[in-house]
């Protein structure tokens, strides 16, 4: 027995029964205008749709009376949304909404519709398209509502039940829902209190009968009432609200893409930092992200928020896809039979059965037919596809669904007697059909759904046309209806539009669905129907896998990825509500990351990253305790994710890692740090191997700080080798997390670590020079070594070289024996490199070693910052793999055993905080600029009165080279913090004293190029007065 799909009720219009032969079709002119060619647009205007709606609306003034302006709804595709805009008022339309950067929707006269087609930056003109479709899989409930709050099992398979009872509700965290809603099914007692037209949303210019709306702009629940699609909505807010309880919820429905955008403006307006929208969507594009519902979904996250959607419910009986090969004749006939689906088929299967869905009334909707390895060729390079719909005279019988008939009827989908669907693809037509379209055959001889249709698809290859040089890749998509037994496919079905978006802030949620009769046979649990990847142009998809089938008070159970994709939402709200993640991409990412991996190891197509399962929730912040610094004697490499001989660390950390993924990482586990240590941060040297793509690395305390909220290093240039110095607070089981945004390799070198509640050690404490010190330069300009002769060079690759003593230094003699310096804190820097290398800093005298402190490439200055003991003698040397200039400066030093007891210069370790961007701010530095600001309270949980900071500094799209400086006092010294390369972003760790006298609190920041800068801060060095 077949599975039975629940499907959308749609209003279908009773089709003639007019008899023909088989093989001549009932239908248009190609293009859908009539062959002497004299409708309006019939040479640019390549919708069917958009044609057949021109026609009746010329036929319709023209019945008037007294005559009038035949009008259209139209979409205008273009980039040129402002452009575009202004000739639509100019030839007499209205505008209805907008997309920027993708669309303009207008009424228009029929008369400027070829005009408007024809103008520059105008892609194509359609008949505006639906939004989306509510994808109900589940009965409705027809039993009472209970008395009390009923939550659904997603809440403690999830783990959010443990969240919830540590108190994180998601409080304060805005949650937009786009659905249908019946509000007469909204229980207060189960979902909260009804939003009130402030939390309302709705705007539909479909010109559908009834409408969505309410004249106010709230939603109207009259088109809706009492189906499932309107108790979709509802049974999503439930989701939310027992995931999530303490969120505001936003809702919205909205007929067409331009609609949405507005509803994307409306949340982004009132500060929604969550959008969840379970509906399918036709195809818009090619399914590789591309197409206007990609850009509204890139406007909602350049907004500031994360998109949850379902991934769907196609794959079964509402997708396929067929190979179309190359040899197939002109005029010819698709074969639907691949020999892979159902042996009782013909060999050669050119009748594609489709059944109306339960409730269907006889109707059923087709997302489109598409072949997408044509979407980027020319028009005239394109096969040419016309669809035609046939249904049968009297019952195939039961079981028949491969039997061809041979008496049949056409299908009226145009209004016209047409059962030709045919957009002119040579016309410059996208490969696509019947997107949208509404089948309604008279007939109701389906045997799977009692009172529903059969019909017949065709599909032929144009006369004036051939497939090209590789097969056509055919997909057809239903919203509604069932599909020939056994011919649907999973693969691909979830390429869809939203779904296949590129933004990394949009997550696409498959349904894990384990009961009976809706699991997937010989599967981990993922739900039968749900739609899998890839896309078109090979990524994985769905993102993330959330549980479905369970308890709801609108649905008896809910199944499908409708009730996914709010769970997942509401496992977000979470996390953001407790401060572990900034919304959008940092969100998203975070939410992939808290997974039980199923299926084959890894992401894959079924269940994305895995089943959503939260961790343990954070435990209660505790007051950070003063710490000391305890260098390790050599830098250790705790972990090397490259594969092979250099990987170091736990089996589960081999890269290369995708862009967006985060690991946490137990720095102690793989050190020589004692067993017992009170450690409360590590100083560590992060290096990004690799990076595939522009972006950055950030390194945190897990469950401690927020994912995507600060950075370590940026990536400005893709395969380059990029380190940077930081100090890392440990977070929950002593663990620290890695965001790899820009994706690739990363090694972990440790410096030392900070010891807690050190309150007046002798050793391990900071003391930041009052001015930075040049050490050494080997361009001349301060101390060459000593092997140099007073000759300035650069340094041999291999070349060792001890840095010189500063005359004068403010460091305490670090020669004689007992010396009250431990390490010397320096930021280095490597120019004019010969080649691409590394270049490393180490205590005199040591033996072997074996990291890097410094990556450069030939062209641009690169710069890190380090902790290095001190060796033989107090001597620190360098060496590099490349022929270099070195420079060494010098900002503080760290006390050893013999130096004073004392609380200053000790770490207080922070949640990493930005503290200060001139981007938010909108001012960046111009060439030359000097700027003094504070770098305590606001949001940075920095006290007054203290020494000095541990900083991230990031210098942001700079105008040309140059360098910065940040430093304590009025007088800039004569070293840099920053060395950076025009238009390339680029960070150093930093420890950074503060002002002691004038403006307290404050540091001061010199640029000798333009630029933005960005200070994120992990902690604070105590002074005297703290």
């Amino acid at each position: 027995m077949r599975k039975l799909r629940a499907m959308l009720v749609v209003a279908c219009a009773s089709a003639s029964l007019v008899t023909v032969q088989p093989s001549t079709p009932s239908a248009r002119a190609e293009g859908g205008a009539p062959a002497d060619s004299t409708d309006p647009g019939a040479e640019t205007v390549t919708d069917p749709r958009l044609l057949d709606e021109m026609e009746q609306s010329l036929d319709d003034a023209a019945s008037e009376p007294r005559g009038g302006v035949a009008t259209v709804p139209v979409e205008i595709l273009t980039t040129d949304v402002v452009g575009v805009a202004t000739r639509v008022r100019a030839a007499g339309g209205t505008i209805t909404g907008s997309v920027p950067g993708a669309l303009v929707q207008a009424t228009v006269p029929v008369a400027a519709v070829e005009s408007l087609a024809e103008s520059a930056r105008v892609s194509q003109v359609q008949y505006p398209r639906r939004a989306g479709h509510a994808p109900v899989v589940t009965p409705a409930r027809t039993e009472a509502i209970g008395t009390g709050p009923t939550l659904g099992s997603e809440v403690a398979s999830t783990g959010a039940d443990l969240w919830q009872t540590a108190g994180h509700l998601g409080t304060g965290v805005k949650v937009g829902i786009v659905d249908f809603f019946d509000f007469t099914a909204w229980a207060p007692a189960e979902h909260g209190a009804l939003p009130d037209a402030a939390h309302q949303f709705c705007r539909d210019t479909t010109g559908t009968v009834p409408n969505l709306c309410n004249p106010n702009g709230t939603i109207s629940s009259a088109a809706v009432l009492g189906t499932e699609s309107g108790h979709h909505g509802v049974a999503v807010a439930e989701i939310v609200r027992d995931m999530a309880p303490g969120v505001e919820l936003f809702v919205a429905s909205v007929g067409t893409t331009a609609d949405l955008q507005a509803a994307v403006d409306f949340f982004g307006a009132n500060g929604v930092t969550i959008l969840t929208r379970s509906l399918g969507s036709a195809y818009d594009g090619p399914g590789d992200g591309t197409g206007p519902l990609a850009t509204v979904v890139d406007s909602a996250i350049g907004k500031g928020m994360t998109w949850f959607n379902s991934a769907g419910n196609d794959a079964f009986d509402l997708y396929m896809r067929r190979a179309v090969p190359t040899s197939l004749a002109r005029a010819g006939y698709v074969n639907f039979n691949d020999g892979l689906h159902g042996a009782q088929s013909p060999i050669n299967d050119t009748w594609l059965r489709v059944d109306s869905g339960p409730g269907g009334g006889g109707c059923y909707v087709l997302d489109g037919i598409r072949w997408s390895n044509d979407w980027y060729l020319a028009p005239a390079q394109r096969s040419d596809y016309s669809i035609e719909f046939w249904e049968p005279i009297s019952s195939p019988g039961p079981g028949n669904d491969w039997v061809n008939p041979t008496a049949v009827l056409p299908v009226n989908v145009d209004g016209a007697g047409g059962n030709v669907i045919d957009a002119n693809q040579l016309a410059g037509a996208d490969p696509l059909e019947a997107v949208d379209r509404v089948i309604c055959p008279t007939n109701r001889f389906s045997e799977y759904n009692l009172g529903e249709s059969i019909s017949y698809i065709r599909i032929r290859l144009n006369p004036n046309t051939r497939v090209g040089a590789v097969p056509d890749t055919l997909e057809i998509a239903l919203a509604t209806g069932m599909l020939e037994k056994a011919y649907s496919d999973a693969t691909g079905s979830a390429a869809k539009p939203v779904v296949d978006s590129r933004n990394p802030g949009l997550v696409a949620v498959a349904a894990y669905d384990p009961a009976p009769g809706w699991i997937l046979p010989g599967s981990d649990g993922i739900g039968y129907y749900s739609s899998q990847g890839p896309t078109t142009d090979g990524r994985i998809k769905p993102d993330v896998t959330a549980p479905s089938g369970f308890a709801s008070t609108v649905f008896v159970t809910f199944h499908g990825t409708s009730a996914a994709a709010p769970t997942a939402a509401g496992a977000a709200a979470l996390l953001q509500g407790a401060g572990l993640a900034t919304p959008g991409a940092g969100l998203a990412a975070l939410v992939k990351h808290f997974v039980t991996d199923l299926g084959p190891a890894g992401a894959d197509n079924a269940y994305g990253a895995g089943l959503i399962h939260l961790p343990p929730p954070p435990d209660p912040a505790v007051a950070a305790t003063p710490g000391k610094f305890v260098p390790m004697a050599l830098p250790q490499r705790v972990l090397d994710t490259r594969q092979g001989a250099f990987h170091v660390g736990p089996a589960g950390t081999v890269g290369p890692y995708t862009p967006q993924s985060i690991f946490d990482f137990n720095v102690r586990a793989w050190s020589t740090i004692p067993a017992g240590a009170q450690v409360s941060a590590v100083a560590i040297n992060l290096t990004a191997v690799a990076p595939p793509s522009l972006g950055f690395v950030q390194s945190y305390p897990y469950l401690k700080a927020r994912n995507g909220g600060t950075s370590t290093l940026n990536v400005s240039t893709p395969n380059v080798t990029r380190p940077n110095f930081a100090i890392v607070p440990l977070g929950q089981n002593g663990n620290i997390s890695v965001y790899v945004q820009a994706g690739g390799n990363v090694i972990i070198d440790l410096l030392g670590y900070y010891l807690a509640d050190q309150v007046t050690p002798t050793d391990g404490r900071f003391v930041p020079l009052t001015t930075p010190e040049r050490w050494m330069d080997t361009r001349g300009g301060a101390s060459l070594p000593a092997s140099f002769g007073g000759t300035p060079r650069r340094v041999n690759a291999t070349e060792e070289v001890t840095v010189p003593l500063l005359a004068g230094t403010q460091v305490p003699d670090i020669t004689a024996a007992g010396s009250q310096v431990s390490a010397l804190v320096v930021n280095v820097a490597a120019v004019n490199a010969e080649g691409s290398g590394f270049l490393r800093v180490y205590p005199g005298g040591a033996v072997n070693p074996q990291h890097a402190n410094v990556n450069y490439v030939p062209g641009s200055a690169s710069a890190n910052t380090a902790i290095v003991p001190i060796g033989h003698g107090g001597a620190i040397s360098l060496a590099a793999s490349q022929t270099i200039d070195m420079i060494v400066d010098v900002v503080g030093y760290i006390t050893s055993s013999t130096a004073a007891a004392s609380p200053v210069g000790t770490f207080v370790p922070l949640t990493p905080t930005r503290a200060y961007d001139t981007r938010a701010l909108g001012q960046p530095f111009t060439a030359g600029e000097t700027r003094g600001f504070y770098v305590t309270g606001g949001t940075t949980g920095v006290p007054d009165g203290i020494g000095g900071i541990s900083a991230n500094l990031t210098v942001v799209a700079p105008g040309a080279n140059g360098f910065l400086k940040v430093y304590p006092g009025l007088t800039p010294p004569p070293t840099a913090s920053v060395n950076y390369a025009a238009g390339k972003t680029v960070a150093n760790g930093a420890l950074v004293g503060v002002n002691q006298i004038g403006v307290s609190n404050s540091v001061t920041a010199a640029m000798s190029q333009s630029g933005h800068l960005i200070i994120d801060i992990n902690g604070y060095f105590v002074a005297a007065s703290s």
